[in-house]
């Protein structure tokens, strides 16, 4: 690493203080004449070179914007519209079809559960039955 000469570095910082000094306190039309003559260089510098401006309407608008879709699109529309109030539905429409077959009498039950075993034994017993009887 090479060595930064300091006196240098000095040199510039007093020439910086006395040239404000003389300027901003002795004489004050100095700077108010270099305002005047480089307006714009002053406008520029004075908004920062417009970075300001170009943050807060391009970068923060356009956060904002994507923001406020993934809101409304993904968290309203997505996970409350579908997954959350559209499981909801769907248990109750099956909740609502399932009470349709529940009557609470107990030889209903029977009888459904003889056809169950009926059509189970059916489905296994039939290549069976289809090779005897050659159906």
């Amino acid at each position: 690493m090479v060595p930064v000469p300091i006196f240098p570095l000095l040199l510039l910082a007093a020439a910086g203080v006395a040239t404000a000094w003389w300027f901003y306190l002795k004489q004050p039309a100095i700077p108010a004449a270099i305002r005047t003559r480089f307006a714009w260089i002053y406008r520029l510098l004075d908004n920062k070179y417009y970075m300001d401006w170009f943050n807060e309407h391009v970068l923060a608008a356009g956060t904002r914007l994507t923001g406020m879709g993934l809101w409304q699109g993904g968290d309203v529309g997505l996970i409350d519209g579908v997954v959350i109030n559209g499981s909801a539905r769907t248990v109750g429409a099956l909740a609502k079809l399932t009470r349709l077959l529940q009557s609470g009498y107990l030889y209903f039950y029977a009888l459904v559960m003889l056809l169950g075993l009926f059509a189970l034994m059916t489905w296994q017993l039939w290549p069976q039955v289809n090779r005897l009887f050659g159906l």
